[in-house]
């Protein structure tokens, strides 16, 4: 309780109750030949000194105050109700005077104390108390003093004594804080001892009522029965007991006193005077037991301590001269001086230590003694000495100087302690720690060094010159199905010097059988032990072992790979015996399991990269087929493409003009599909890379919308864009992709969408989603009107070949690769893509990416004024405008057919040739525009073409000759490797005759440039 005032007050209120509860006892007990106000016991005077014993005078008030509660209600005269509480509280008030007068210890644990408080304290401080109380009963009746007061007094000297000597020990000792704790089995010895005392204590005490004397011997039996007590409980023990004794006589006297037994013919002062002497006995053989056993405590705290200064002691100490004289000498025993060649310690005295030690031993206690002696101050000295009984001993001297005495020479006090066994325990946690250090090495190695060989190598190279052996192998056990017919072979090999015989290079030691020349190892070996033969072993089958290996002593651990044994890991020495310690067997068996896991790991990384290696030979392969099949693909899609233009441009009618369009949109289906097949395939393989240039956002936006317009027009779909005004207009990133995953989105907005719009809304997200400042992070959203898709169906969206449901491809066709791939492509550009729908309300794409900021304006293009986009005319007018010398190098007849019909259509007349060499030799004797140059043409191709137009190789009219690669090799690197070889512009076939007029007019502009 942390309050002091309250706890103050708890204690205050139990005090005046317990005091309360003991004064009503005393009034409870009487003596009739004064009538009703003379107690026979009184144990308020116990409680009460027990309380200002505990406390202090401030609990004085709370022993008034208690006593004087039961004395109330007796309706007595005035003198009688105060008479008790005041004789109990200067009883208890000079009682605690005297105790701190004395200097007595409550807890009784001197034979001192507990004599001082019976008798002074109980004893002699309750007759102040009985003067007291006689003179205020003998005042208030009116009792002629004369006679009376004796007696009187007596009787209330004799309850309240014996009040106190059974009441307050109880209290001061169970009031000790100290814990009282019970043996094992001293519980059930507590209970019989009790139940014991209680019966001797009821037969004794009922005997007394008709008789007026104890019944003997009874009476006698109670003394060795708390005696036992007091011995075996102690204080505690004694004061219980004392105090169950009295209840149970002022329970039987109580009996006779309300009728229940024969009356009294005299005061029953002779039990309360028995209670007492058995009380003031328990106790003070109590405290003699407790005096006693202190007293052997302190004798073996004083051996303990005897013992370990007598272990501090030096092991042996000289008095030493400047000279080396030996002056006197102490040894802890004859192996001391044994040890220092001292046959006696008296016979020394008076020798020169020159005498005695070795000169360099000698040397060095004289060259210590000097230093000593100089600096005035204690100095440190270590050496060893050769045994006479075994092996060497290290001694570890404190050498102190002594002042120097009148007419005397200098000396010094030179005291020793053996450090032999603290030697060799510092010896063997250096060897542990290099071998740990060497093993780390090692481990270190195994990770960091790539060849298996050398690191292996490395590895037992670290742990040999730890260990300080003189090889170390590794053995394989081969052909493991069957246990007797196994045989090893050497796979790696360290030995200290050349000496040492070598296993690698022995064929002795390739394929040889194991239970041959090892008998028992493999069982041995398998179930996890190892194997450690000396040559000090003088059974055969180590001596044959060692032999085969030209060895002396050898340490074998187990290596292990995925559950079997692998082989074995070992060092040896082949020149001299050897005890392995326990540090080496630990040291070799982890870079066993070291070893072990690295030969593991390098077997399973040349498997992986075995299997890499097919991965990426089946994703190249994979790769090429599909390259290649979309160049065939295109190439007589060229033709289908192109004579479906022709076809476009001719006059048809209207069913005719129908199903042109038809072909036509087939035929760009199909050329979506394997531009969505090489998307995702490049994808899939990780090999897809972006490339990073300016651009204009607005543009990209617009370019995206202008590829579904004509579909939109068709439904009667209205399209449009938003821009929020804090963007830039230029940003860095890779426009093609961004334009492609808008495309894709647009499109299929426009697909699922019947009637409403279609739009794209790009704004900037808040600077605190930006990772980097130099960077702003956009948000596009595109918005279509259309049938929406159900939230349980989102799982089926961005998957490979996957749409919500398959009626969808039934109705609107496509593969499912558009979502997946944009999907990829946002995750490439560390951007999210996510959607929002409702069925039937609609749907909203998100995506979100960082762009790098441009901190300039750019020219941007108007929204959907590029006519270029849809300008599908073929018009001799073009030719007018843009006039241009071609020339056409294609091999395929029909694609040459195709191309030379739709420049006609324009306005051109083309020269064509079907070879690389045809259109080299029509450039060295003509001069023209522009070449659309096939790239894949038989015998020189036109990437070599270009080449050799641009490295000056072939003399042309023209060496800046503006060259146009038409290909139906149509990937991003495609187009890249051939503007690396030279080319001025690239068109993919199909040819669109969209992309054909861009590109003419192109040319155009750079040769009119």
């Amino acid at each position: 309780m942390k309050n002091p005032s309250l706890r103050f007050a708890l204690k205050f209120l139990f005090s005046v109750l317990a005091a309360a509860f003991a004064a009503q006892i005393t009034v409870t007990l009487t003596d009739d030949r004064f009538g009703e106000s003379v107690r026979q016991v009184a144990p308020a005077y116990g409680v009460a000194i027990a309380i200002v014993m505990l406390g202090g005078y401030r609990y004085l008030p709370a022993v008034f105050i208690g006593t004087l509660i039961p004395a109330i209600f007796e309706k007595q005269a005035y003198l009688l109700i105060l008479s008790m509480p005041f004789a109990v509280t200067v009883t208890s008030a000079l009682a605690y005077r005297l105790m701190a007068i004395l200097k007595v210890d409550y807890r009784m644990e001197r034979i001192r104390d507990a004599l001082l408080i019976i008798f002074v304290g109980f004893i002699l401080s309750t007759i102040l108390g009985a003067v007291v109380q006689t003179l205020f009963f003998l005042s208030s009746l009116a009792i002629n003093f004369e006679g009376h007061f004796v007696p009187l007094l007596w009787t209330n000297w004799l309850s309240a004594s014996v009040g106190a000597i059974i009441a307050t020990p109880f209290l001061l000792t169970w009031a000790n804080p100290s814990k009282f704790r019970l043996a094992a089995n001293q519980g059930v010895e507590v209970c019989l001892w009790f139940v014991t005392l209680l019966l001797f204590g009821h037969i004794t005490f009922q005997n007394w009522a008709p008789s007026d004397t104890l019944f003997y011997p009874m009476e006698l039996a109670i003394f060795p029965i708390m005696a036992w007590s007091a011995t075996r409980f102690g204080l505690r023990g004694a004061s219980a007991g004392v105090l169950a004794l009295a209840l149970l006589a002022g329970w039987e006297i109580i009996r006779v006193l309300s009728g229940d037994g024969s009356g009294m013919s005299q005061s029953p002062a002779n039990i309360w005077i028995f209670v007492g002497v058995v009380s003031i006995t328990s106790i003070c053989l109590a405290a003699v037991m407790m005096e006693l056993r202190i007293r052997e405590a302190q004798v073996l705290e004083n051996e303990t301590r005897l013992r370990a200064f007598t272990e501090a002691l030096p092991d042996i100490a000289f008095v030493l001269t400047r000279e080396g004289e030996i002056r006197d000498i102490f040894a802890a025993s004859a192996r001391i001086e044994a040890n220092h060649r001292i046959v006696s310690a008296e016979r020394a005295v008076g020798r020169n230590i020159a005498d005695i030690f070795d000169s360099s031993v000698c040397r060095g206690f004289m060259d210590t003694i000097e230093k000593t002696i100089q600096v005035n101050e204690i100095r440190k000295h270590e050496y060893s000495l050769e045994s006479a009984d075994v092996g060497e001993h290290v001694f570890e001297a404190r050498v102190t100087p002594m002042r120097r005495s009148a007419g005397g020479t200098s000396s010094v006090v030179w005291v020793a302690y053996d450090i032999s066994e603290r030697k060799l325990a510092e010896t063997a946690i250096k060897d542990r720690d290099k071998i740990l250090r060497a093993t780390a090495r090692a481990n270190n190695n195994l990770l960091v060094t790539q060849d298996v060989g050398r690191a292996v190598e490395a590895a037992m190279r670290e742990v040999g010159n730890a260990l300080n052996v003189e090889r170390a192998f590794i053995f394989e056990i081969t052909d493991r199905t069957n246990e007797a017919l196994q045989n090893f072979c050497i796979q790696h090999e360290w030995r200290l010097h050349e000496n040492c015989p070598s296993f690698l290079g022995n064929p002795h030691y390739q394929d040889a059988p194991l239970e041959e020349f090892c008998p028992g190892w493999y069982q041995t070996l398998n179930e996890g032990g190892y194997m450690q033969i000396d040559s000090r072993r003088k059974d055969a089958l180590s001596v044959d072992v060692l032999r085969h290996f030209n060895s002396r002593s050898m340490l074998v651990m187990p290596m292990w790979m995925e559950g079997e044994l692998y082989g074995f890991f070992g060092v040896d020495h082949c020149s001299r015996s050897h005890d392995w310690s326990d540090g080496e067997i630990y040291a070799v068996r982890v870079l066993s399991t070291s070893l072990s896991g690295l030969l593991l790991i390098r077997g399973q990384e040349k498997q992986l990269r075995v299997a890499i290696e097919s991965a990426d030979a089946a994703s190249s392969a994979k790769g090429e087929f599909l390259a290649m099949m979309s160049h065939e693909i295109r190439t007589p899609m060229n033709a289908i493409i192109g004579y479906t233009d022709l076809l476009g441009q001719a006059d048809l009618s209207e069913t005719q003009s129908e199903q042109v369009a038809i072909i036509k949109r087939s035929g760009r289906a199909l050329l979506d599909l394997i531009n969505n097949i090489l998307d995702y395939s490049k994808i899939e393989s990780r090999s897809l890379e972006l490339d990073v240039e300016e651009f204009d956002i607005e543009q990209v936006v617009c370019e995206s919308l202008e590829s579904v317009l004509v579909m939109a027009q068709e439904k009667g779909i209205h399209v449009h864009y938003e821009l929020e005004p804090n963007l830039q207009e230029t940003y860095i990133g890779d426009a093609h992709r961004i334009r492609q995953v808008l495309t894709n989105l647009v499109n299929n907005g426009v697909k699922f969408t019947t009637r409403g719009e279609v739009s794209i809304h790009v704004k900037l997200e808040s600077a605190e989603a930006a990772k980097n400042c130099a960077y702003d992070t956009l948000h596009f959203e595109v918005r279509d009107t259309g049938c929406g898709i159900a939230k349980d169906k989102f799982q089926l969206l961005f998957r490979a070949f996957s749409q919500v449901d398959s009626s969808t491809t039934r109705k609107y066709g496509g593969t499912g690769l558009g979502l997946i791939i944009s999907k990829r492509l946002i995750e490439r550009m560390q951007g999210q893509i996510w959607v929002d729908s409702e069925l039937g309300s609609g749907s909203q794409f998100h995506f979100t990416i960082q762009l790098l900021r441009k901190e300039h304006e750019a020219n941007t293009l108007a929204p959907f004024v590029k006519q270029t986009g849809t300008d599908d005319r073929l018009a001799g007018s073009f030719a007018e405008a843009y006039p241009l010398r071609i020339l056409v190098c294609e091999d395929d007849k029909d694609n040459r057919r195709v191309i030379r019909e739709l420049l006609e259509m324009l306005g051109y007349r083309p020269h064509v040739v079907e070879s690389g060499e045809d259109a080299l030799e029509q450039l060295k004797h003509r001069a023209y525009d522009t070449v659309l140059l096939d790239v894949r043409l038989p015998g020189l191709s036109g990437i070599e073409l270009t080449r050799a137009i641009r490295s000056g190789a072939e003399r042309i009219e023209r060496c800046e000759q503006h060259i146009i690669a038409v290909t139906a090799f149509a990937m991003n690197e495609d187009r890249q490797s051939c503007l690396d070889a030279g080319m001025n512009d690239f068109i993919r076939k199909p040819v669109e005759i969209v992309e054909l007029k861009d590109a003419l007019r192109r040319a155009y502009h750079e040769f009119r440039a």
